[in-house]
């Protein structure tokens, strides 16, 4: 890990003091506020994948960037599957038409998000996941932390820009924006949750423009999350991949009068017990940085519960997260986000069996999802697979690999990830930026093959309280209004830092 990028102050990112504090106060309260208005549209566009229906979140989008004067472009390569991408030019684009868009001094700088959001089901949830409630200061339902939020603030880092450009007498459709060296780029895409072939890979196929950059920021990384007294931001370097399996499992029929280990629920629960088990720890060069950032940042008390994690191979090892003592060690929340990322993981989500109540099941079936770090191949994670069911079930068992994704990484000594860390701790003193693995699949898994550096950054300011992470596809989703205004201004700043003049 290149320390200095985590370790970057805002005298050395910012000589000149940050982009944001030459905005007028008025301006940037406004903007901020605005955040909260359009996620609340966001939301209210119904966008649930599947089917998608992205069109109607891509048709609020577009509005909200019309009314700053832009032109974004609309692609809808599938029915209900709209895709939105709109370009800011900088002076370096502007001089020279043919630069290319990836290259290292002067490229282009991606904003990118996916409009589309998971199921909501009613139970639950205090409030109706779709209506886009405002209340005790925060915006609520589905897609209020994935990703619809995130995209409001990005929104909001383009109003900024196109103010630049108003205040200049400019258009910020055509003229090139004040005091910006490089090209902004913000996209917008359907499909994420579901691998995003029908969304960001036609995008990358038909619309590359719409993606090519010298770098990319999307979900989700900037956020607090507050441990043992100390405030954490992880930076999005790297995430899983994924191995999904459909295990089929065969046994005898029979009258259920008479069971025996022949059937075939029995051998299935067999395997959901082994597959669970986590495994050692995995140290590839993300976890090692991680895991060495921690040890230099975190009390004694914290290091020596980080410590019994980082030694647990089966559940039985592992000490209840909630019944953690406050002074005792981490929040429950990044100990159970370290489980995650410190291994390949295997899930066991759905499991089928059985045709009556007085039938003994001759067949069963099971999905297994599991999430692999950096390095896993498709081989691997299926040889992993065959080893948890172990050789005794082995010849009752047939497992299928249906999807599989390999785990991404970028460098962990880009820049941007220095005036990221500086960002932030301009605001926070006492902040501490650590290099992160996403334990779940983001859209970067189409741009970093593509040859774009991705990292996950959508900033909050989080109240120590707040359990951010289990909002994520969780009941009663939503971001404070704060978090908003706050994360518009640290991206803003991000934004210039890398890509003013």
């Amino acid at each position: 890990m290149s320390s200095s990028q985590f370790a970057a102050t805002a005298a050395e990112r910012f000589p000149k003091g940050l982009p944001s504090a030459t905005v007028d106060a008025a301006l940037m309260k406004k903007i901020g506020a605005e955040a909260a208005d359009d996620l609340v549209q966001l939301i209210r566009a119904e966008s649930v994948n599947p089917p998608g229906n992205e069109t109607r979140a891509a048709k609020v989008l577009i509005e909200l960037l019309k009314r700053e004067g832009l032109e974004p472009e609309f692609y809808e390569p599938l029915p209900d599957r709209g895709n939105v991408s709109v370009r800011l030019r900088g002076s370096a684009s502007a001089a020279n038409p043919k630069l290319d868009p990836r290259d290292k001094e002067n490229g282009a700088l991606l904003l990118f998000a996916h409009l589309d959001v998971v199921p909501a089901n009613q139970d639950g949830w205090t409030v109706n996941p779709f209506e886009g409630v405002v209340k005790d200061g925060y915006v609520w339902g589905r897609g209020a932390v994935d990703m619809k939020g995130a995209l409001a603030v990005q929104v909001g880092v383009i109003r900024l820009l196109c103010a630049r450009a108003r205040a200049a007498g400019l258009n910020p459709a055509k003229d090139p924006i004040p005091g910006l060296r490089r090209d902004i780029i913000l996209t917008a895409t359907a499909d994420e949750e579901t691998g995003g072939e029908d969304g960001i890979a036609l995008v990358l196929r038909d619309r590359k423009h719409w993606l090519d950059a010298a770098v990319g920021l999307t979900e989700a990384g900037g956020m607090t999350i507050t441990a043992a007294g100390r405030r954490i931001y992880p930076l999005q370097v790297a995430e899983k991949g994924f191995a999904r399996f459909n295990i089929t499992v065969s046994g005898r029929w029979g009258h259920a009068s008479m069971p025996d280990s022949d059937n075939a629920l029995l051998r299935a629960a067999q395997i959901v017990e082994r597959v669970s088990v986590p495994g050692p720890v995995q140290f590839v060069k993300e976890n090692e940085a991680l895991v060495g950032a921690l040890r230099a940042a975190l009390p004694e008390a914290a290091i020596a519960r980080l410590e019994r994690l980082l030694a647990e191979k089966t559940f039985s090892d592992a000490a209840p997260l909630n019944s953690e003592a406050p002074t005792a060690g981490c929040a429950p929340e990044l100990l159970r986000a370290l489980r995650a990322v410190l291994r390949d993981t295997f899930a066991p989500t759905i499991i089928a069996s059985g045709i009556r109540s007085n039938v003994l099941p001759g067949s069963a079936t099971l999905t297994v999802d599991s999430r692999i770090l950096p390095g896993t191949t498709r081989e691997q994670a299926q040889a992993n697979m065959l080893e948890r069911i172990g050789p005794d079930l082995a010849p009752f068992v047939k497992a299928d690999l249906t999807e599989f994704g390999a785990a991404v990484s970028n460098p962990m000594d880009h820049e941007i990830l220095g005036i990221a860390s500086a960002a932030i701790r301009a605001r926070d003193a006492e902040a501490i930026l650590m290099p992160a693995v996403a334990p779940y699949a983001t859209d970067a898994k189409i741009t970093v093959p593509a040859g774009i550096p991705t990292y996950g950054f959508s900033p909050y300011l989080l109240d120590p309280k707040e359990r951010f992470m289990e909002r994520f596809h969780g009941v009663d989703e939503r971001v404070s209004q704060e978090a908003l205004a706050w994360g518009v201004e640290v991206l803003y700043d991000v934004t210039m830092g890398y890509a003013g003049e």
